[in-house]
């Protein structure tokens, strides 16, 4: 309190009176969520307060806020009669502090609610490396946290992401065949989030066919001692069990008898595809798939694709292996040329399969993620494929480019421009680039300019597909416990 001495002057006389301090506004606002319906706040008030009255509402103006009248000597409220909603929101609070007709605001507040608890989680079905799983809207839920292992314990093999959307339904991939697994799901609310629920068991179905795809540029007629490099490249490809590949800068009419030579026949029985031409040559196993068409054509600036269409023996699964090479260099001129050739290339293939029969793109690019324009990419991905790499949990030596030098140095930077693209009809289990590195180095003799890629894929027997993978975002065990 202040004192001011104020004079009487008509009787002469003088006296004091108290002046009150200015009205402080509430300060250190605090938001404490106790259920999916009720939030305790907190505030520091100041005297000389008639009143507080507590506006809370759903957007930062308060336009709509409902308020709570708070006692002078009270400075903690809980309000039990909010409502829940799906999905969750962000709540907004402010504190006015009251004294006759002065008010004082404090800050605007903000808060989530608790998400309530997750119920009815079930697994709809399961393929051989993928489940779909769907439970009840959670209220104030606006993500959730999905854990899988191997146990119930959620110690083995265990992992958890976010999703990134509000659907009280998931789809996984990226699992073993003919494996039990159990399955977990919490809510998420921004700041607030639930607890697990009771996980659910499932085992995914028994792989029926599963094959190995590769691709690999191997510089033949650019590059010298192409007859030594590609002895050892055709080993290489035997030694890591592939099943089908495709060559790119594979030699014309004169290198390619020497391809066809070497790359053929080995230890997996290669034979090479009919209706190859122009350096682009398809080897496959006759044991595991029979050609039933095949061959080239142009897609302009000196270029060609080549195609063949196959039988999977063992499931009577058909499929189309296009082995792809694009306009190399950077820059828009570049980008356009490639974009010119992908957009008749993509034309091409569409006449050829007009059943929608499954495909796998497969070569080099010359472009990705990491070039400022990415157009075959995003074509790609415009005609429903997606990228091999992406479709699975079990990727390796994905942090090395893809193309290099004849040096020994292995660049590092993740910039792949060599592909494999598949078709939804695919399942992916497995991503590799196949790298021939002694002590962090290239091994000598360097055999390309480029790496080969593979991918397991399978083609099982035809069966209603889970769809799309559920978008996520990873989590780590400290931020998802999950024992």
């Amino acid at each position: 309190m202040s004192l001011v001495l104020v004079a009487l002057l008509a009787g002469g006389l003088a006296t004091t009176y108290a002046e009150p301090d200015p009205l402080g506004a509430p300060s250190r606002v605090s938001a404490t969520p106790l259920s999916p319906t009720s939030v305790e706040l907190d505030w520091t008030g100041h005297d000389d307060v008639d009143r507080y009255v507590v506006k809370v509402g759903d957007d930062r103006s308060l336009t709509a806020a409902t308020s709570t009248t708070v006692p002078a000597r009270g400075t903690r409220v809980t309000l039990d009669d909010l409502a829940a909603t799906t999905p969750g929101i962000d709540r907004y609070y402010r504190v006015d502090a009251v004294r006759e007709d002065e008010v004082r605001s404090s800050r605007t507040g903000r808060f989530t609610l608790r998400p309530g608890d997750v119920q009815g989680l079930d697994v709809l079905r399961s393929t051989a490396n993928g489940f779909q799983a769907d439970w009840a809207d959670v209220p104030n839920a606006r993500q959730y946290d999905v854990a899988v292992a191997r146990d119930e314990g959620f110690t083995q093999d265990a992992r958890a992401a976010r999703t990134v959307g509000v659907a009280s339904e998931f789809v996984g991939k990226g699992l073993r065949p003919d494996t039990k697994y159990w399955v977990k799901v919490r809510p998420v609310n921004g700041e607030q989030v639930g607890v697990y629920s009771a996980p659910v068991a499932f085992r995914t179905a028994v792989r029926q066919t599963a094959f190995k795809v590769a691709t690999w540029n191997v510089c033949s007629e650019k590059c010298k001692g192409y007859e030594g490099r590609a002895r050892i490249m055709a080993q290489f490809l035997n030694d890591n069990e592939v099943d089908i590949f495709g060559l790119q800068e594979s030699g014309g009419i004169r290198v390619g008898a020497v391809t066809n030579t070497i790359f053929s026949g080995g230890d997996r029985g290669f034979e090479r595809a009919a209706g190859g031409a122009k350096a682009r040559y398809i080897f496959f196993r006759p044991a595991l798939f029979e050609q039933l068409g095949g061959g080239s054509f142009d897609i302009g600036d000196g270029r060609d694709t080549t195609w063949a269409k196959f039988r999977v023996k063992e499931s009577r699964r058909t499929f189309y292996y296009v082995d792809v090479h694009l306009d190399n260099g950077k820059g828009k001129d570049a980008n356009a040329r490639r974009t010119r050739e992908i957009d008749r290339m993509l034309g091409t293939m569409r006449s050829i399969n007009t059943t929608g029969t499954p495909m796998i793109y497969a070569g080099d690019f010359n472009s990705g993620p990491h070039r400022d324009q990415d157009t075959p990419g995003d074509r790609m991905r415009g005609e429903g494929l997606t990228n091999s790499e992406l479709l699975t949990d079990d990727v390796q030596n994905a942090g090395i480019n893809t193309g290099h030098t004849f040096s020994t140095e292995v660049l590092d930077s993740g910039a792949h421009i060599d592909h494999i693209w598949v078709t939804p009809d695919f399942e992916v289990d497995s991503w590799k680039q196949l790298v021939r590195i002694t002590n962090g180095r290239y091994t000598t003799p360097v055999v390309s300019d480029h790496n080969a890629i593979s991918a397991v894929v399978a083609l099982d027997a035809r069966t209603k597909s889970l769809g799309p993978k559920t978008p996520t975002t990873p989590l780590g065990e400290a931020d998802a416990p999950l024992g």
